[in-house]
């Protein structure tokens, strides 16, 4: 017998209380995907460390340069005429270049093995990110609600691949440039200075300039590289979307039409990868001109006070041919570390557009409501391998005892306490707005209640083990079919399909109305359906999508989101006769609008008599 009520009475089962708060799986990550972890921040830093440690030693490998120099001259000089120095003269000479020599050769070695090192941990850690950030991508698109607004496939592909690719030369190359930027120009004007005050200060008068007029234009490249991206994506699902439909768009003759969308999506990717070119090469410009402005000015002053012309820069002592050597060799590596900073500075550009891009499809957004963040629940737990985990062995129980759920900014429902008995049907229905299908997903654990508790079977959706989802059957408004024959598809919902038999599917597709379909069509089971079900009219998804629920026979709770929506009154009484199946010896619960499905033997519960929901008509 049908009974209408407007809420569900009774108290909740259940000591423990649900947590509220989304958190990464990570504690040490920062928040949204794409950036580094403890382990990763630390490899970063101390790659760069080591490149920062390798510049350096060019100040020791400068010295004994000017050094050996500095005695050749001074030993030419002393012979008058140009002439071999005698036996006494030549063995401190020699004995002072083989030493030069050798420690030159000493240092280059340990500085190739710093740089190496520390370039190998900056792009493991990169490749570390990479990876981690597509595993959670797409660990959220699995554990996004199945009612949930997603991404076109070409979009989700692009970010995928090449947003998330974008994060790799950010973190490999720009990240360990900033600790070499923040050490390396530093010690070397200190250097400079311990013999030219002068010279040093040329060198930080040339220096900042860089980073400033670098910054101003980083600031355009940043958003000519975002509008870039978004092209590439844009770009990315036309291209899917056309070949998908290649079919339906020769049959109406809109394949001229689909060339001029290519060919123009086409023409603005170009348009905006000249325009972070001519961004590019005006960064260059600016680094190259103050670099040239630096070491020339260095180069004059060393050359003036050589010849005496200038007497002032050095601390008393005037400036002589090795001192001056040295400076000269130091001038072009302070602005090395800025120059590869400036190559670098790019990738930072498009690393930081795509955090961004990346941040932003994982907000679900829905009609009217504020973007909500798609993220594995908190509260799940965590599994290892052979733990034994609870399973839906019976049907289970539904409590919902004290459940409020604020999605963005929006209170879908409040204080909503509800019992659904082991193996009852229950019926959810109320206006467009009034939280049916937020209810389901919150049962299912893809919301998190922001107070009050949830309960299935007497625990918590998240306290289940990994296989929950594969002991639930679920049939919503549009459901997806994929590209492959008619009896893969059909299997995706069995448990074990090397099990399933061709008796079992016609039984299946018995009990949805979907035999004669099957029968008519030319290969039966082997017919081979077009991507998102293409061949089939919506009513023929809708019936062998309800066949592959059946098919899952070992499942204990059944969830259906709208199953008739949109559907003729013939196929939707074949659908409605499979619910009825499909409900026996499983805990049932039904979001609908349809008299016909309402009239099924059941309880009915009206959400919209609920007064949040009437009032602030929340998303559904």
């Amino acid at each position: 017998m049908k009974q209408n009520v407007e809420q569900g009475g009774g108290a909740g089962a259940g000591p423990v209380a649900t947590t509220h708060t989304n958190t990464n799986s990570d504690s040490d990550s920062d928040t949204g995907i794409g950036h580094p972890v403890e382990g990763e921040r630390k490899a970063l830093s101390r790659g760069g460390v080591l490149l920062a440690v390798a510049d350096l030693l060019w100040i020791p490998q400068a010295g004994l340069i000017a050094f050996a120099f500095g005695v050749m001259v001074t030993s030419l000089h002393g012979t008058g005429h140009g002439l071999p120095p005698d036996s006494i003269r030549s063995a401190p000479l020699a004995g002072s270049l083989a030493g030069s020599l050798a420690g030159l050769v000493l240092l280059a070695i340990v500085r190739v093995v710093l740089q190496k090192t520390g370039l190998d941990l900056a792009r493991k850690a990169a490749r570390s990110l990479q990876s981690r950030a597509r595993a959670e991508l797409l660990a959220a698109a699995a554990d996004c609600s199945p009612a949930a607004a997603f991404p076109a496939s070409g979009t989700f592909a692009a970010h995928v691949t090449e947003q998330v690719g974008h994060l790799g030369p950010y973190y490999g190359n720009f990240v360990p440039q900033t600790v070499r930027l923040k050490l390396v120009p530093l010690g070397i004007v200190l250097a400079t200075a311990w013999f030219s005050w002068l010279a040093a200060l040329i060198l930080l008068i040339c220096g900042p300039l860089i980073p400033v007029f670098m910054a101003l234009i980083g600031t355009k490249a940043k958003a000519a590289s975002a509008d870039q991206q978004e092209e590439l994506t844009r770009l990315s699902g036309v291209l899917l979307d056309r070949i998908r439909g290649l079919e339906t768009l020769e049959l109406f003759g809109a394949l001229q039409r689909t060339r001029e969308d290519i060919a123009g999506a086409g023409e603005k990717f170009r348009t905006g990868t000249m325009r972070v070119l001519k961004i590019a090469f005006l960064s260059s410009t600016v680094l190259e001109l103050f670099s040239a402005l630096g070491i020339a000015f260095c180069a004059v002053f060393v050359g003036f006070s050589l010849l005496g012309e200038i007497s002032t820069g050095t601390w008393g002592q005037p400036l002589g041919y090795a001192t001056g050597l040295f400076i000269l060799l130091l001038a072009p590596e302070f602005f090395s570390p800025l120059r590869a900073y400036a190559a670098a500075y790019h990738d930072r550009a498009g690393g930081l557009a795509a955090q961004d891009k990346l941040s932003r499809i994982l907000m679900q957004g829905r009609a009217g409501a504020a973007p909500v963040p798609i993220s594995v629940p908190a509260q799940r737990k965590i599994f290892r391998a052979g733990e034994e985990t609870p399973a839906l062995m019976h049907p289970p129980a539904i409590s919902l005892r004290s459940v409020s759920l604020v999605l963005g900014a929006r209170t879908v429902f409040e204080d909503l306490t509800l019992e659904i008995e082991p193996g009852e049907t229950v019926f959810l229905t109320g206006a467009s707005g009034s939280g049916k299908s937020s209810l389901l997903d919150t049962i299912l654990g893809f919301h998190l209640p922001g107070k009050g508790q949830v309960r299935i079977g007497g625990l918590a959706p998240g306290q289940h083990g990994p296989d929950f989802l594969q002991s639930v059957s679920w049939l919503g408004q549009a459901p997806r079919l994929f590209h492959g024959s008619l009896r893969a598809n059909l299997l995706k919902g069995a448990g074990d399909p090397a099990a399933v038999g061709d008796a079992d599917i016609r039984t299946a597709l018995d009990l949805a109305g979907a035999l004669p379909l099957v029968d008519r069509l030319p290969q039966g089971l082997a017919t081979r359906l077009g991507e998102d079900g293409f061949g089939l009219s919506a009513g023929e998804i809708r019936r062998v999508a309800l066949a592959r629920a059946a098919l899952r026979h070992h499942s204990r709770l059944f969830l259906a989101d709208e199953p008739t929506a949109g559907l003729d009154e013939d196929t939707a009484a074949a659908v409605i006769g499979g619910l009825t199946g499909l409900a026996q010896g499983r805990t049932t619960v039904i979001a609908t609008h349809d008299p016909a499905v309402l009239d099924l033997p059941g309880r009915v519960i009206d959400l919209g008599a609920y007064p949040v929901a009437r009032q602030q008509g929340a998303a559904t």
